[in-house]
């Protein structure tokens, strides 16, 4: 096969990658519409914190209020024990 009579490119870019009426940047208002949708996307597929495990999350919560509590204890006595 002779490539001598095939047609020349001048600028060296295929023809397909070539796109004549591409705009140069996205709209500001389909920026924005794909920011809000992804944003709900991302919203609409979170799951709830108490959904997972009821007594899990109940647990959880008494043992953190349990230590703080503890905590606040042996400062309060360590604070308000005599001195020697």
């Amino acid at each position: 096969m002779s490539t001598i009579h095939a047609p020349q490119r001048t600028s060296g870019i295929p023809d397909t990658l070539r796109l004549q009426s591409r705009d140069p940047r996205t709209s500001l208002a389909d920026r924005i519409a794909l920011h809000i949708g992804l944003r709900l996307l991302i919203w609409g597929t979170r799951t709830p914190r108490l959904t997972d495990d009821r007594e899990r999350h109940a647990r959880a919560h008494r043992a953190h209020a349990a230590t703080a509590t503890r905590e606040h204890g042996y400062l309060r006595e360590a604070l308000l024990a005599p001195r020697p």
